[in-house]
């Protein structure tokens, strides 16, 4: 059986590039995530209250969905940008069930 996987990542924005640029950068990879088989969406929400922050919801259809998006030329490309570093990240599931 399959189960639905939210990922939360807190990412911290490259201070020394333009944020402007960043958070070009930030959207680009959002659209090129949900265009990804499995990935039923990508949005990037911004703290004003502290302007480095970035946190990304992720949703994947399932465990595959998750592995296959780190594989992707766009994510491998993002990365290697260095626009942000990850803080933190965590999944979770509906009701708390496990995914398998």
């Amino acid at each position: 059986m399959s189960q639905t996987i939210f990922v939360t990542a807190e990412l911290r924005m490259n201070a020394e590039k333009p944020r402007s640029t960043v958070i070009q950068a930030i959207e680009q990879f959002c659209l090129d995530m949900q265009s990804e088989t499995g990935c039923l969406q990508a949005i990037a929400t911004y703290d004003d209250n502290m302007p480095q922050r970035v946190i990304l919801w992720e949703c994947y259809e399932n465990r595959d969905a998750i592995e296959a998006h780190f594989s992707m030329p766009h994510t491998r490309a993002f990365i290697a940008l260095e626009m942000t570093e990850l803080v933190q990240a965590f999944e979770t599931q509906k009701n708390g069930e496990q995914a398998l």
